[in-house]
């Protein structure tokens, strides 16, 4: 990249600078002088973008043609050439949560407002509860020989809510709570990680590099998946258990150095754990949604 012009006298701190200081040893800011013509601004902009640009493109390359790789070089301190993790997961998930919302929710566009979510508790079911007043739900309520504890008062005032609102609302409020749950499932694969290498003399840290790459990847996959239009296909529900475990499968073989044996039994396991981590914070994450409905 084409040099930046500098200053010799720091503006900030009025400590002396080289050249060849790209920051103020005393202060920390950045030694750059934004007085220049505007055509050097523009030129200097253009080199900044195809400098990420083929940061993007040498991340996503070895993100998804060498499972593993990209954690071993950011954890053995190769960075600079690359996205920082979470940086990348934040702009993947950015793209999925994107798409997600886009797609699934407006496919119940035209089914109405009072398209109701099928869900039941205790017998009472949202569908005989679309266009009934409250008064009406409490009697049916009764009717049903529900109890009339202040617990199921709740829950039913929540079905309640939901048959009298549109699937496209509920799937919002949805979609945002498993954002917020993937920083709970993260952390919790990369100690299932962890437990499974502790002898190999790695940090949590490493793993949780490792387990954010991971997921960058599951959520880069299905978002491909979402942009052709293969979610609305029996495709993605046959590819999606078939090269997640296999990408895992390389993931132990390339950064943890295991065999082939071992690659697959393990593979196996952590992949079974993580689905009972996933399914248990995402039954827990449906319960959250509808309480705060």
């Amino acid at each position: 990249m084409r040099s930046k012009k500098k200053f010799t006298i720091c503006p900030n701190c009025e400590n002396k600078l080289t050249p060849v200081d790209h920051f103020c040893s005393q202060c920390g800011q950045q030694n750059h002088d934004l007085k220049i013509p505007f055509w050097h601004l523009v030129e200097e902009g253009i080199e900044s973008f195809f400098h990420i640009d083929r940061k993007a493109l040498v991340t996503l390359k070895l993100l998804i043609l060498s499972p593993g790789e990209l954690s071993k070089e950011f954890n053995e301190g190769r960075r600079v050439k690359f996205i920082p993790p979470i940086r990348l997961y934040v702009l993947i998930s950015f793209l999925f949560f994107f798409l997600l919302n886009f797609s699934i929710p407006h496919s119940f566009s035209n089914e109405g407002k009072n398209s109701s979510l099928s869900i039941s508790f205790k017998g009472l079911h949202t569908s005989e509860l679309v266009a009934l007043s409250k008064k009406q739900t409490d009697s049916l309520a009764t009717i049903k020989k529900i109890p009339p504890t202040e617990f199921n008062k709740f829950w039913i005032d929540q079905l309640y809510k939901i048959a009298n609102s549109s699937k496209t609302e509920f799937f919002h409020s949805l979609f945002k709570n498993i954002s917020y749950m993937m920083f709970v499932l993260m952390p919790g694969f990369a100690f299932i990680l962890h437990l499974f290498f502790r002898n190999k003399n790695s940090f949590y840290v490493e793993s949780l590099i490792v387990s954010v790459h991971f997921h960058s990847f599951v959520f880069l996959l299905i978002s491909v998946f979402l942009l052709v239009g293969l979610t609305k296909t029996i495709f993605a529900f046959l590819l999606t258990p078939i090269l997640v475990p296999a990408y895992l499968f390389f993931v132990l073989r390339r950064y943890y150095y295991q065999k082939v044996f071992a690659s697959i039994w393990k593979t196996t396991a952590i992949g079974v754990l993580h689905f009972i981590l996933f399914a248990s914070l995402f039954i827990s994450t449906v319960f959250i949604s509808i309480y705060l409905v």
